[in-house]
């Protein structure tokens, strides 16, 4: 949007006026920002909110067009990267469905044999006190209740040695029970809830989890080169959006304005801390200088890889809203309360896998293996971006002390051996050997 004709004049002294106090000529751009700033906030204030609204919408669409249009290869990349893992999830779906119909048959006789046998004895129990109660005596009728009572407790025992732990009529190693024992195999989460009792079934599930864990660490390693790449992408669009006249409006209202204040705050507050100490002042001043200097000096270039490079603060976001989603999922799906869903996604997505809750709906079984690649790939990218960030600065921390306390942290020391002792060495070598 461009000013009037009558604006140029103020436009040129706002550059004269702001020009003088920037040290460099190229951050003389930085003056055109500020005046568009203030002409498209003076413009915004004149506007209703449909009309707001409005001009929002178109922005973000001619942006979006923009975007796509000058980064044409990344987004055919990000095209192409969504077909092949989607492909490899296809792959993994089919292969957690065939895992389902291979434990389900493997220990479901199994179980089905000692249950439906402790189901049986009990009903006939039950049947025949009842029949015989009232014909035969007391001592008889006892004598009778205490056999049958221990063909039961046989029953049961062979049951329990056999490693089923209840006698109820409601199948374990049902076919979704299956799909979902399968899926923690590959994932390696292992809730436990269900295990494997014969020896076939075991071994079935060492072969099935050699082939299926680097299958799934394999779609773990796509999807996360795919979300990198996404949400680079998606990160260079919101910074396009917030140049133009609706992304500078909601930057600069009360709210984000409030909270991105508040940042600054907490952060003058720490150095402020960091600076009474008498060791840590030097690392302080330090640090609040290089916090400056790379916010002065913020490239302007951004590249589209699978480098870990965005800023947390993205990547933690999009993991809390990922972790909210999950949690209405399961809530809605499965009728868990808002904790419990977000207890188990978050027990799901950092691989601890309690199995106290566990997921029963057949829709949710199947949405669970999209939501936990995703989830698992997400997880390792802010870790890592984490990781990355936190042993920089402990080693700057580190290298500061250092300095303060002259001691070596890391240091490694060369050994020079003589010559004539390197003979000898050789020496003693050759004979023991011989």
């Amino acid at each position: 949007m461009m000013p009037p004709d009558e604006s140029k004049e103020e436009l040129y002294r706002a550059l004269n006026s702001v020009a003088k106090d920037i040290p460099r000529p190229d951050k003389c751009v930085s003056a055109v920002l500020v005046y568009f700033q203030r002409f498209s906030m003076s413009e915004t204030k004149s506007l209703t909110k449909f009309q707001l609204v409005k001009r929002t919408l178109r922005e973000l669409r001619s942006t979006w067009i923009l975007h796509k249009k000058e980064l044409e290869t990344s987004w055919k990349r990000l095209k192409s990267g969504v077909l092949w893992t989607s492909l490899l999830l296809v792959i993994n779906l089919v292969y957690c469905i065939f895992g389902g119909l291979l434990f389900a048959s493997l220990e479901g006789w199994h179980e089905a044999r000692y249950k439906c046998g402790a189901v049986r004895i009990r009903r006939q129990f039950i049947d025949e006190l009842w029949v015989e109660s009232g014909v035969l005596p007391e001592d008889e009728w006892r004598d009778l209740a205490r056999e049958k009572l221990i063909e039961f407790e046989d029953q049961l025992h062979d049951a329990f040695r056999a490693g089923l732990n209840s006698y109820s009529g409601q199948r374990t190693w049902g076919f979704w029970d299956a799909v979902v024992y399968s899926l923690t195999a590959i994932s390696t989460i292992g809730y436990g809830h269900i295990v494997p009792v014969t020896i076939i079934g075991r071994w079935g599930t060492v072969i099935y989890s050699l082939i299926g864990i680097p299958l799934f660490l394999v779609l773990l390693s796509e999807s996360g080169q795919l979300l990198t790449r996404a949400l680079k992408f998606f990160w260079i669009y919101i910074l396009r959006f917030s140049q133009t006249a609706s992304g500078i409006a909601i930057i600069q209202s009360s709210i984000v304005n409030n909270s991105f204040q508040r940042l600054l705050q907490a952060r003058d507050i720490i150095l402020a801390k960091l600076s009474n100490s008498k060791y840590l002042a030097p690392v302080a001043a330090q640090l609040d200088s290089e916090l400056r200097i790379k916010h002065a000096l913020e490239p302007s270039t951004f590249s589209i890889d699978d480098r870990f490079d965005l800023p947390t603060v993205a990547y933690l976001f999009v993991l809390w809203a990922y972790l909210v989603f999950g949690t209405l999922m399961y809530w809605i799906g499965e009728h868990w309360s808002p904790f419990e869903s977000f207890y188990f996604t978050f027990v799901t997505l950092t691989t601890i896998g309690f199995g106290d809750y566990v997921p029963q709906h057949p829709l949710a079984l199947l949405t669970s293996l999209v939501y936990l690649v995703f989830g698992l790939s997400l997880v390792g990218l802010c870790i890592a971006s984490i990781q990355s960030k936190l042993s920089a600065a402990l080693e700057r921390l580190r290298d500061r002390l250092s300095i303060r306390f002259t001691f070596e942290p890391n240091g490694t020391e060369m050994v020079v051996i003589p010559p004539r002792f390197q003979e000898v060495s050789t020496e003693e070598d050759k004979k023991k050997s011989e």
